[in-house]
């Protein structure tokens, strides 16, 4: 590109800008001098955090049920086949239920997956543990 049209493309952008922000100054014909509503947004993301009881983990998991759940991302399922057939082969006799083909509902990923419902499902399946994959 020649020196000449570089700066003929410079000043156009230039004088596209002192249009933008002088319509943007005037108020776009509107009244300059209205009162504008501002909205204050504090950036730091804090939250309330809450203490809660965690439940012991268990020092073994022969004879105990283990719940798997899927999100329904891409491999997580090959994931924890995977493991459902390594439990099965490695502990003795350790209940493996796969969630997701139990609980359709529960696969999937987002606040309105876990519902209320589908964890009063999960509950009463009495898992001793549950192992959750959020593949991709």
């Amino acid at each position: 590109m020649s020196k000449m049209k570089r700066s003929k493309i410079v000043a156009v952008l230039v004088l596209c800008v002192f249009a933008a922000s002088t319509m943007m100054l005037s108020g776009c014909g509107s009244n300059a001098e209205a009162s504008q509503d501002w909205v204050l947004v504090n950036p730091e993301g804090a939250t309330e955090v809450t203490s809660m009881q965690l439940t012991a983990h268990p020092t073994s998991l022969e004879g105990k049920t283990v719940g798997l759940v899927w999100n329904s991302k891409e491999n997580g399922d090959n994931f924890l086949n995977t493991v459902a057939e390594e439990l099965e082969n490695e502990v003795k006799d350790v209940n493996v239920i796969k969630i997701w083909e139990e609980i359709p509902e529960s696969q999937g990923y987002g606040p309105n997956v876990f519902t209320q419902d589908v964890i009063t499902k999960i509950q009463a399946m009495k898992p001793d543990v549950v192992i959750a994959a959020q593949a991709d």
